[in-house]
């Protein structure tokens, strides 16, 4: 790439929305993997979703942490995201889901997968 072209292309980051700009940056870090998989699962529970205390489906969006979307309910008050109330709601390292997910299928051992 040419210099004048380079220039030019990070010219356009100016013009980004936040999330816009949120998505580039993952995307050079390499977090594509974190990023695909909390896609997949918000992209399932989104359909469904309700509180867990109240079972209120009157929700609005509340920020994020961890990656993930977060979600309060107007009636209880109460914050959430799509995986509370899951088998997977305190697991960790969300960026190595889908290759665990692709062992189990294969019925790999434990210790297998881990590799």
């Amino acid at each position: 790439m040419q210099p004048a072209e380079w220039i030019r292309f990070i010219a356009q980051f100016a013009r980004l929305n936040r999330r816009q700009r949120q998505a580039g940056m993952a995307l050079l870090r390499g977090n594509t993997p974190h990023d695909a998989t909390v896609a997949l699962l918000e992209g399932v529970a989104q359909p469904r979703l309700a509180c867990p205390a109240c079972r209120s489906s009157h929700l609005h969006r509340h920020g994020h942490a961890h990656g993930l979307q977060r979600y309060r309910c107007m009636p209880c008050g109460r914050t959430f995201n799509a995986l509370t109330g899951t088998p997977l709601a305190r697991l960790r390292h969300k960026s190595l889901w889908l290759d665990y997910a692709d062992c189990l299928l294969a019925s790999d051992s434990v210790r297998k997968a881990a590799l």
